[in-house]
């Protein structure tokens, strides 16, 4: 029992020895990466082969290639290594301190209103975790730009990404008092008689019609023009207190302008819907054992949010 279990253990050893080989492309950069030498490299795969009674590489003076036996047995060492690994991973984060450089991305407006005040606090209490806050106002790809995180305003998660939802965001929609002097708004569909400046979604500036529901679930859709489409919040809220138009915003950015009176809701016994979605979500890759940075980072806007937004 003693020199099986010791046989089978040897084997797995082996097997990731055969995907360093295969990831590196040669015996000797698979040496250099694992620290060996490349005789021990190439025993270690002999003795593989050995046990298998069976050719796993083709070898040539240019390069290796996998025998069809050696692509089967590569597929499964790949996922022993990886097992190997996460099973490191979670035994780290027993003991580790979250710390490291964690990439987050967000809109400019959400970063703005919402993120920036909740950063000071978090950095104090965590100050080996350093934050590279990336605001953009368009989806990222969070595997290709590299982000850990990204904070976005979506009914659900899209496919191939974790969330866990943070808050409600209310959206409102507003106008300043000077351009609703003299004007009646009283329904969804009194809109579409006014210039309404519209969120832009990506290179798509044809509007797109704005969704209301009133307190006894009646819904409406209006389909609203105006003189400009911008890809910011923040522009639109310019826009807005400039008298250009009417404005859907999410109520974050612009609560300090409707407590000062420079802006009016409009439609206060209708609830608007913002275009992308009512939950601001949390949303990274899927991973078995999350990094402590990330996890912190999550917990800490989950508590801070708690509360419906504002």
């Amino acid at each position: 029992m003693d020199s099986t279990f010791a046989q089978q253990t040897q084997q797995l050893a082996d097997m990731v020895i055969l995907t360093k080989v295969v990831d590196e492309g040669s015996f000797s950069a698979a040496a250099r990466a694992l620290g060996l030498t490349k005789s021990a490299v190439s025993k270690q795969i002999q003795r593989l082969e050995s046990s298998y009674a069976t050719r796993l590489l083709n070898r040539t003076t240019r390069k290796l290639s996998l025998t069809e036996a050696g692509r089967v047995l590569y597929e499964h060492a790949e996922q022993v290594a990886r097992l190997g690994s996460a099973a490191q991973d979670a035994l780290a984060q027993l003991s580790s301190q979250p710390a490291g450089v964690l990439r987050m991305t967000s809109s400019v407006t959400y970063g703005k209103h919402v993120l920036a005040p909740l950063l000071p606090a978090f950095c104090k209490r965590y100050p080996d975790v350093r934050v590279a806050l990336t605001l953009v106002d368009r989806f990222v790809d969070l595997t290709e730009e590299g982000f850990d995180l990204a904070i976005r305003l979506t009914a659900q998660p899209p496919e191939g990404l974790t969330g866990r939802p943070l808050h409600r965001c209310d959206f409102v929609v507003c106008a300043s008092r000077a351009f609703l002097r003299g004007k009646r708004i009283g329904h969804p569909q009194d809109l579409s008689a006014h210039p309404c400046l519209s969120f832009a979604v990506g290179m798509h500036t044809a509007s797109h019609p704005w969704h209301f529901k009133d307190a006894q679930g009646h819904t409406e859709s209006v389909a609203v023009r105006g003189p400009v489409a911008v890809n910011s919040s923040d522009v639109v809220r310019e826009l807005v207190l400039s008298g250009m138009g009417i404005g859907l915003l999410p109520r974050f950015a612009v609560q300090a302008d409707l407590d000062a009176g420079t802006l009016r809701a409009v439609l206060p016994g209708w609830q608007p819907e913002g275009a992308f979605g009512p939950t601001a979500w949390a949303l990274w890759q899927g991973q078995r054992h999350m990094p402590p940075k990330l996890r912190v980072m999550i917990d800490h806007l989950a508590h801070a949010l708690a509360q419906p937004a504002s």
